[in-house]
C-alpha cells in the first residue's frame, strides 16, 4: 500500500460469483471471476476525501461470457 503526502494507493483482486444484476449484464451467469481494481484515496485532515478507482471491466466482461458492450 504505497501512500505519499495524502494520496494513498490499493491494489486489490476482487473475486466473486455473478449473482445479481448489472445495468450491461441483466441476467446473473453464476459464473465466478477474478478481477483487479486499483483505487486511489485522497486524504483530507486524516479523512478520505475523494476516491478515484479503475477495474478490469472488459476481463469481467469475458470471464461473465458477455462481449464487451457498444458504445452509444
Amino acid at each position: 500500500m504505497p501512500a505519499e503526502d495524502d494520496r494513498v494507493v490499493f491494489r486489490v483482486t476482487r473475486l466473486g460469483r455473478h449473482t445479481g444484476r448489472h445495468p450491461r449484464m441483466p441476467e446473473p451467469t453464476g459464473r465466478e471471476f477474478e478481477v483487479e481494481a486499483i483505487w486511489l484515496f485522497t486524504l483530507t485532515e486524516g479523512k478520505i476525501s475523494r476516491i478515484r478507482g479503475v477495474s478490469d471491466r472488459l476481463g469481467l466482461f469475458i470471464q461473465l461470457g458477455r462481449d464487451w458492450p457498444e458504445v452509444g
